[in-house]
C-alpha cells in the first residue's frame, strides 16, 4: 500500500512537470519546466522557478528578454482563466504580466545605457526597438482580458 501512494504521488509531481503540447506550441524556443495554470495549488512553483531563473540571469539585455517571455506566459494564462470563467485569476494574472513588462522595460533601458557607454550604436538600436514593442503591450494590456 505504501508502495502505491509513493508511485500515485510521483506521478502526480512528474506530471507537473510536463509541458503540455499548447504550452510548447505557443513558446517553442522555451523550455517550460512547470506547466502548472494559476488554478493550480502547485503553481507557486512556477513562479518561484522563474524568479530562480532571473536570478542566476546577469546579463541585463537577456534578462529582460526572459522577464518579457515570462509576461506572455502571463498573458496567455490569463487569457486561459477568462475562458474558464475564473476572472478573479485573470486579473492577479494581468497585474504579473504589468509587472513583468516593467521589469523588462527596466532592464531594457539599463542595457541600452550600457549600449551607448561602449558606443555600440546597432545594439542600441535593436534594444530601442524591443523597448518600443514593450510600451505597446504595456498599452494593450489595458484592454487585454
Amino acid at each position: 500500500m505504501k508502495s502505491m501512494k509513493k508511485i500515485i504521488i510521483g506521478l502526480i509531481i512528474f506530471g507537473l512537470f510536463l509541458p503540455s503540447a499548447e504550452a510548447l506550441a505557443k513558446f517553442p524556443d522555451d523550455l517550460p519546466v512547470f506547466s502548472a495554470m494559476p488554478d493550480s495549488p502547485f503553481y507557486f512553483l512556477k513562479i518561484w522557478w522563474e524568479k530562480v531563473v532571473i536570478f542566476f540571469t546577469f546579463d541585463v539585455a537577456i534578462k529582460a528578454e526572459k522577464y518579457r517571455i515570462f509576461a506572455e506566459k502571463r498573458a496567455y494564462e490569463g487569457q486561459k482563466m477568462v475562458e474558464e470563467g475564473k476572472v478573479d485569476l485573470a486579473q492577479k494574472v494581468q497585474v504579473m504580466y504589468g509587472e513583468y513588462l516593467n521589469k523588462a522595460k527596466g532592464y531594457l533601458e539599463r542595457a541600452i545605457q550600457k549600449a551607448i557607454e561602449r558606443g555600440e550604436d546597432a545594439l542600441k538600436a535593436e534594444l530601442d526597438k524591443k523597448v518600443e514593442e514593450i510600451k505597446s503591450k504595456t498599452i494593450e494590456s489595458i484592454h487585454l482580458w
